[in-house]
């Protein structure tokens, strides 16, 4: 390839933001390894006891009903706090 078609990336004061200027720095932990690992098997263990639960049935059967179209799933405009907040406001 030509060295005068290289692409060079974007210039001007922007540039930088652009390409993530800042390099991805490892944050030094105060923990040695050792301690990281020892904490690593300690909550492994109620997490697989969470995971091999399963999902409970009143889940399923509800995920089986709004797939099937038995039932519609709730329309939520992300306001259900705050419209919730304002509606006992009015009373």
């Amino acid at each position: 390839m030509n060295e005068h078609h290289k692409p060079t990336g974007p210039k001007g004061p922007m540039a930088g933001a652009m390409q993530g200027s800042q390099p991805h720095k490892q944050r030094k932990s105060s923990l040695t390894r050792e301690t990281l690992v020892k904490i690593g098997a300690h909550l492994q263990v109620p997490y697989n006891e969470v995971v091999s639960q399963g999902v409970p049935e009143r889940f399923v059967t509800l995920i089986r009903r709004l797939e099937t179209g038995e039932i519609a799933a709730p329309q939520d405009d992300g306001l259900r706090g705050e419209s919730a907040a304002s509606d006992d406001k009015g009373s």
